[in-house]
């Protein structure tokens, strides 16, 4: 007969649920890693920079790159931080015109005129070359920190090339160029539109241009274009023919530059093992290789790598607990090595990468801690898994619940009815949906503590009931319904959609500078009165400002927490309105409010912050627009010492420019 004794049959218990708990973990970790999505961390980065070891070389012959460098300064004569004279670029266009090369791109800004008889002749060379890309430039606006604007050529030239498009280069914080920044929806990137021009098949069709996001293929070499690149002085004395059909890119700077000049040298994935870095123009023709050729590279997607990381969390997770001790270090390299060629077959076969170092250098060492603590460590009993909501709709007493509004990571927002027959909205937060109890009851006392202030304002959701079923997982929290976009209380509960200021800029697109002056004021003047409470709102963004009766207020209330230091806070917040440093601080929430006031004043994405548009100069109240601009360049600086360290500091100074603009 065998007989188990309670200390094995507990033990064999502890590991079967640590299986569960490690997997969960190592996903989480891996998950973590991803954000924020479209800022590379450096796990992220490092994916990319070896993987570039293995892409095939190509050293394309239809690139060429002419360098306005040191050299070609001291042959002509030009010292550091004058001008080339544009007689010099017109020589040279017709000499590029003669050879038919199949399109000219100058990566030099000529937004201010220079001697008339050099302007005409560029303009003439210009004009009978007919397949000329000028750059435009990005220019500071006067007394307005931080703020600056994308402006065209001079019209002269403007008008006799084929096309502009902007130099700006995406560097990402270790200042290397990863992805081909193909412009904006106002004006297209300079490699886009110098590929339009040579006729690239994906530039066809516009709409493709901003569709998904293009990663720089390298072709494996720091510089690829290295062969086929020569001084300004080297081009005109190449023989005739030279650069026929040729795509000929000209820009690049001296080493030695004047005082206050910008240097033009960037990071490629190569940097870290050679110090080498490229002009500025290398990376354009690098983008315009990619373009021409179709040879960008693709990222498999927030989704997508989602549920590649759950997958090998799980692997991870559960796997190392199957075999034997002595077996999980082989095994823990063969997912490394699993992890590291599946990303190579895949961009070799698809173009398509995936950071595979996450796995390796952050979900597989999770796993393996975890799994070392568990032979040495017994685990308490983690609590019972919450049972799954009946028909999922969850049960709220005295409540009918009508229909699911809205749904986010940890919860669902229901619009419902009480037992006299009023509309309000519940919002239900599940614990499965939190992977680990933390968070779960950090938003359970988040709540505990913001439901007896939110009725001393105006400006806060009215939180009406809190509940909680510990049985089925959940807590719960009613509150005022929000107003419906076009009736506003008068609630058709088959058609309600509420009213927040993101259905409204998706609408509109911007608000007045006046109206945004009147909504910042009431949202400043909220969160003021949320931090005087020692709480923090951690993900201010247009969708979380809810209008009832036709005022603002703040919504989303269960992510409210306790203030900490910077960072300290759970990382919970959304791309583009999450301060540099993190969540957890009065500061925080104040740069989340000024990308807030940026996206409704501008109409623009809030990572493009403090770019303005391009004709904010004609906006009528443009006197208003800048003054809010410098608001926004001062709520969303990313150092701490000049943001402003509490909404009610960014609150005073909207009601200074408020009333300064009221007379």
């Amino acid at each position: 007969m065998l007989v188990h004794s309670a200390d094995s049959m507990g033990t064999a218990a502890v590991y079967s649920r640590t299986r569960f708990v490690t997997a969960a973990v190592t996903v989480l970790i891996g998950w973590l890693f991803l954000l924020p999505f479209h800022t590379p961390n450096p796990l992220v980065r490092w994916s990319y920079d070896l993987l570039q070891l293995a892409l095939p070389h190509h050293d394309y012959t239809d690139v060429a790159i002419i360098y306005l460098d040191e050299q070609a300064m001291q042959d002509y004569q030009i010292k550091p931080g004058q001008t080339w004279p544009r007689s010099i670029h017109a020589r040279l266009l017709d000499r590029l015109t003669r050879d038919q090369a199949r399109v000219v791109v100058f990566d030099v800004t000529m937004t201010q005129p220079g001697e008339a008889a050099d302007d005409a002749a560029f303009a003439q060379a210009l004009h009978a070359n007919g397949r000329v890309v000028l750059a435009g430039d990005k220019v500071p606006l006067p007394g307005i920190s931080l703020g600056y604007t994308i402006v065209p050529p001079l019209e002269l030239f403007e008008t006799n090339a084929a096309g502009w498009g902007t130099a700006k280069l995406l560097i990402d914080p270790d200042q290397v160029c990863r992805r081909n920044l193909a412009g904006d929806p106002q004006e297209p990137g300079l490699a886009w539109a110098a590929a339009t021009v040579a006729g690239a098949n994906v530039t066809r069709n516009e709409s493709l241009r901003l569709a998904e996001e293009r990663w720089l293929n390298y072709y494996s070499s720091a510089r690829p274009f290295e062969g086929s690149s020569m001084t300004y002085t080297n081009a005109e004395a190449s023989p005739a023919g030279f650069f026929r059909d040729k795509a000929v890119f000209i820009g690049g700077k001296p080493e030695t530059l004047a005082r206050g000049e910008i240097t033009d040298v960037f990071g490629t994935p190569f940097t870290k093992w050679n110090n080498r870095f490229i002009p500025g123009v290398e990376l354009t023709a690098l983008a315009y290789a990619n373009l021409m050729h179709t040879q960008w590279l693709s990222r498999t997607g927030l989704i997508g790598e989602l549920i590649l990381l759950l997958a090998t969390g799980v692997i991870a997770g559960f796997g190392l607990f199957v075999v034997r001790p002595r077996w999980v270090p082989g095994l823990a390299l063969l997912l490394v090595g699993l992890a590291a060629s599946g990303s190579v077959i895949g961009m070799l076969s698809s173009r398509t990468w995936f950071p595979w170092a996450i796995v390796s250098f952050a979900q597989l060492p999770c796993a393996l801690a975890c799994h070392a603590f568990a032979r040495r460590e017994p685990f308490a009993s983690p609590s019972a898994e919450p049972m799954t909501v009946r028909d999922g709709r969850p049960e709220i007493p005295d409540h009918a619940m009508i229909r699911c509004i809205g749904e986010g990571a940890y919860g669902q927002v229901w619009l419902a009815r009480n037992a006299i027959g009023l509309y309000h909205a519940v919002k239900v937060i599940y614990r499965s949906r939190f992977g680990i109890e933390e968070p779960y009851d950090r938003a359970l006392r988040g709540i505990q503590k913001f439901m007896p202030i939110s009725r001393s304002y105006e400006g806060f959701v009215h939180i009406l009931h809190m509940g909680r079923n510990d049985r089925l997982g959940f807590f719960f929290y009613i509150m005022e319904a929000g107003d419906d976009q076009k009736m506003g209380q008068q609630i058709d509960p088959a058609l309600y959609a509420p009213r927040t200021l993101g259905s409204e800029l998706r609408a509109s697109r911007t608000l007045a500078p006046r109206a945004c002056i009147e909504l910042l004021l009431a949202v400043t003047e909220a969160v003021d009165r949320l931090h005087q409470h020692q709480l923090i709102h951690r993900d201010i963004k247009p969708d979380n400002i809810l209008f009832v009766n036709g005022q603002p207020k703040l919504a989303d209330i269960d992510l409210v927490t306790t203030l900490s230091a910077p960072g300290n806070a759970s990382l919970i917040g959304t791309e583009g309105y999450m301060a540099p440093e993190g969540p957890g601080s009065a500061a925080a929430d104040v740069f989340s409010l000024g990308r807030v006031l940026y996206v409704a004043l501008t109409g623009k994405a809030p990572v493009q912050c403090p770019e303005l548009p391009t004709n904010v100069t004609a906006h009528p109240d443009s006197g208003l627009f800048f003054e809010l601009n410098q608001i926004i360049c001062k709520a969303c600086d990313f150092d701490l010492q000049r943001r402003y360290s509490s909404a009610a500091s960014m609150h005073a100074d909207l009601q200074k420019v408020s009333r300064r603009f009221a007379k």
